[in-house]
């Protein structure tokens, strides 16, 4: 179980000029927010006509547009909304490996980035990817929630495996998300076929997702944990001989991480990599600015 995850008011401070990036809104949750988008029905600001399709409220329908065209229009109009965040926070066994300081990491920066949100008048929930039924916390609207989602992380303690693609595709149905963003902090370690296809069942719910692969030095280095030519895999136990030189495996850890980023490049997906010997305000202010997460 993660320790000591809360984040100091310095760094809170600090988090208070990042925005998260928003490149488009086509659905939001609840009115009130900061983001203008053209829904049909009826509202106080006129925006624009949309093709008639079925289902749509013929009261909306414009006849005089009808009359001059002989096509079937309905009015669109602004509504404010506010942008629903999810924040996804990778929980399972290679969270834990090889220290438990990469998941009190992960924690700690899953937590900065639901407070950028919720400083951005966003709404904020936080979701633990993990076996069994689906952990999620309760929405969080405003600063003074936070601890909170502090509270709801310390509960979470590392361990299972999952197939990331069914995951997803029963989370989605139980949150039911749609539009919005999502935030996923991980190391990554899963099956990249796995990873390719939680991210299209994303983008098929017109999602805005942004990943953080938090990963240890050593992972990187693997030579530096090779004992004996045998690894164990710390989800599933299974052991497995090294048929392959130091070198070799560092190459294909990098191949990996490489595949996952070129799928998010592909798909206009923001992917930044922390390990977590940089400072936690570092991988925040410098390496995720950097690479698209914030304004």
């Amino acid at each position: 179980m993660p320790r000591d995850v809360a984040l100091d008011q310095t760094l809170l401070r600090k988090l208070e000029a990042l925005r998260l990036a928003v490149r488009w809104v086509r659905w939001g949750t609840r009115a009130g927010g900061r983001f203008a988008i053209n829904r049909r029905g009826s509202s106080i600001e006129f925006a624009d006509y949309a093709a008639y399709t079925p289902g749509d409220d013929i009261r909306a329908i414009d006849w005089n547009l009808y009359a001059r065209s002989d096509r079937l229009f309905v009015k669109t109009y602004k509504e404010e909304v506010e942008l629903s965040v999810e924040v996804l926070i990778d929980a399972t066994a290679s969270m834990d490996m090889p220290t438990p300081e990469k998941f009190r990491r992960a924690c700690q920066l899953a937590l900065a980035l639901s407070y950028i949100a919720v400083a951005g008048r966003h709404r904020v929930r936080m979701t633990a990817i993990a076996p069994g039924t689906v952990r999620t916390s309760a929405w969080v609207t405003r600063r003074q929630e936070l601890p909170r989602l502090v509270e709801w992380v310390q509960r979470l303690a590392p361990g299972g495996q999952v197939s990331f693609g069914d995951w997803m595709q029963q989370t989605l149905a139980v949150l039911r998300t749609r539009g919005g963003q999502v935030l996923v902090v991980s190391d990554g370690m899963m099956a990249p076929a796995e990873f390719f296809r939680a991210m299209q069942l994303l983008l098929a719910r017109h999602v805005e997702i942004k990943i953080a692969q938090v990963l240890t030095t050593q992972e990187c280095h693997p030579a530096q944990l090779m004992r004996g030519g045998v690894v164990v895999d710390s989800e599933t136990g299974a052991s497995h001989e090294l048929g392959y030189s130091a070198a070799e495996l560092e190459r294909a850890v990098m191949e990996h991480t490489e595949q996952l980023a070129r799928f998010c490049k592909r798909h206009g997906i923001p992917f930044a990599q922390h390990r977590i010997e940089e400072s936690l305000e570092s991988g925040l202010l410098k390496t995720l600015l950097e690479r698209g997460f914030f304004t």
